[in-house]
């Protein structure tokens, strides 16, 4: 199997870099693996994406070093199975409230005697080389969603196979009566994500977070981020199609004013 980017950066010291995609572009995920990212996450979630879409997503991948990450749309054993024979080598499960979800999730991702999965990686195997190997490799991103989630933190992260406590920024808002945002300065927000990270480093885990806007790198590096996902593939085309728009649109107007 070959070297996993994420926990590579790990071993460096580093933060892995990653960008998440709708899946429904199997050329996205083609430029994203070839700039360089870390990780590209494929979301099932919140997209139109089909399994046939992280299919061909995780197969433009493997062209490149980044590696494909899922984020499946629940605690679904039989899914989480199925996208990891397609070839990714790690999973993140959204709303994982209580350490018995998070033993649930791992163990859905870990081959005997460590978890249940069964086995038959279509796509991923090479042989009996990918059964010893993947049990180490596949990373698990448990996303901390809710109040409950933050009551029971250290919980969660000392369950025995989880890589990472990733944080869901808006649902752990709406999940205090707050709105959908990610408000990174806010002083409770702050709080919250401090605790996270400290959570997951006592138990010798890493944290993740969304860090989309310019500066929220480096505010989770701060808090001891290990992971950071810096980019979204809607979120770029948006920016980018505002940037083109308003220069043209200027453009039009001086052509016109010169008529």
């Amino acid at each position: 199997m070959a070297n996993n980017a994420i926990r590579d950066r790990w071993a460096a010291g580093e933060a892995a870099v990653d960008c998440w995609i709708s899946g429904s572009s199997v050329l996205s995920a083609e430029v994203m693996g070839r700039l360089g990212f870390d990780s590209v996450v494929i979301d099932m979630q919140h997209t139109m994406a089909e399994y046939r879409d992280v299919v061909t997503a995780v197969i433009a991948l493997s062209a490149s070093s980044t590696v494909p990450v899922v984020r499946v749309p629940g605690l679904d054993p039989i899914l989480v199975g199925r996208v990891l024979d397609a070839g990714a080598r790690g999973v993140m499960c959204p709303m994982i409230s209580t350490p018995e979800q998070a033993e649930r999730f791992v163990a859905a991702c870990r081959y005997p005697p460590r978890g249940t999965r069964s086995y038959g990686p279509y796509r991923a195997a090479d042989g009996v080389r990918y059964f010893d190997e993947a049990n180490a490799d596949i990373v698990t991103f448990a996303q901390i969603e809710t109040l409950e989630a933050m009551s029971n933190l250290d919980a969660i992260a000392a369950t025995p196979g989880l890589d990472v406590l990733f944080v869901g920024p808006t649902d752990l808002s709406i999940s205090g009566g707050g709105k959908p945002v990610m408000a990174y300065t806010d002083p409770l927000v702050d709080e919250q994500h401090r605790a996270i990270v400290d959570a997951a480093h006592r138990a010798g885990k890493r944290a993740g977070m969304l860090a989309l806007a310019p500066g929220d790198a480096q505010i989770g590096r701060g808090w001891g981020m290990d992971f950071l996902s810096v980019a979204m593939e809607q979120r770029l085309v948006a920016v980018g199609a505002a940037q083109a728009l308003k220069e043209g649109r200027a453009a039009a107007r001086t052509a016109l004013e010169r008529t």
